[in-house]
């Protein structure tokens, strides 16, 4: 008899170790790369994340600069809108912005507008386009290129910029913690108070970059 309950036990034991491996086997297996595979717990590191679209990176200043292509297409799919001919008048920046901003009920028009706005360098137009982005307003949602133009319009002295990635590498909210970069984003800000914030279209509003 003890000889039988001691196989029987032996036997519980060696199912129950069994069972014990296959769900170890499964986690592995099924719930492990749901968290190996997953970009939305991936820090992005700011110093590799490249030009935005249409720009190329200069070597001698390591900053980007649009390309005389990308200013052509953008300027020729605007032609004849919102009275704005851009190839011919050449109008400043801000003009163009102030165009975009007075654009009603059509999203891919006023990003068609704040796009170009923005590889022109305006620090304005670059953070509300990283906006329409983020939020994915007359074009695809695009976190990465929204940080581009976010980073951007920081380096063109946009002062609003500045502080919202001052913060995200302090808090390491998408990006990798950096608190060296923080400071030294804040301080850009501070001695940049005169640029006061304005007041933004509804595609800056609840931005998640």
């Amino acid at each position: 008899m003890l000889i039988g309950k001691g196989w029987k036990y032996f036997g519980i034991g060696l199912a129950g170790a069994f069972v014990g491996v296959i769900g170890l086997i499964a986690v592995f297996v099924l719930v492990l790369p749901l968290f190996a595979h997953n970009p939305s717990i991936q820090k992005v590191s700011l110093s590799g994340i490249g030009c935005p679209a249409g720009m190329n990176e200069d070597m001698s200043t390591g900053r980007c600069t649009m390309t005389p292509q990308t200013f052509t297409v953008l300027s020729y799919a605007t032609e004849g809108l919102a009275g704005l001919d851009i190839l011919k008048d050449k109008p400043e920046p801000s003009t163009i912005r102030g165009f975009a901003a007075k654009v009603d009920n059509d999203d891919q028009l006023a990003f068609k507008l704040y796009h170009i706005a923005a590889i022109l360098g305006d620090g304005e137009s670059q953070f509300i386009l990283g906006g329409m982005y983020s939020n994915g307003k007359g074009t695809d949602e695009d976190d990465m290129e929204s940080l581009r133009w976010l980073h951007e319009s920081a380096h063109s002295g946009y002062r609003k910029a500045q502080l919202r990635l001052a913060y995200m590498l302090s808090a390491g909210e998408f990006i990798e913690k950096n608190d060296v970069e923080a400071v030294s984003w804040l301080k850009k800000a501070k001695e940049n108070r005169s640029n006061t914030a304005e007041s933004m279209p509804e595609y800056d509003q609840g931005t998640k970059i």
